[in-house]
């Protein structure tokens, strides 16, 4: 038997506290467009955020991931 459903497969659902959630901002468009030049603008974002302990990060979260 080939394809179709199997128990166990796929990838493991997150817990509900490392789930994204879409948020908008308002950046001026010289920064926008720098961010733009150096990646991917969330990611960027998440990243410095979560690098420069400005937050409590939980336990479990892995940067990037």
């Amino acid at each position: 038997m080939r394809g179709g459903r199997r128990e166990g497969a796929g990838r493991k659902k997150k817990p509900d506290h490392l789930k994204r959630e879409l948020v908008t901002i308002r950046l001026p468009q010289w920064m926008i467009s720098q961010l733009k030049s150096k990646g991917e603008i969330g990611c960027l974002i998440e990243y410095q955020l979560a690098k420069k302990d400005f937050l409590n990060l939980p336990d479990d979260y892995e940067i990037g991931s």
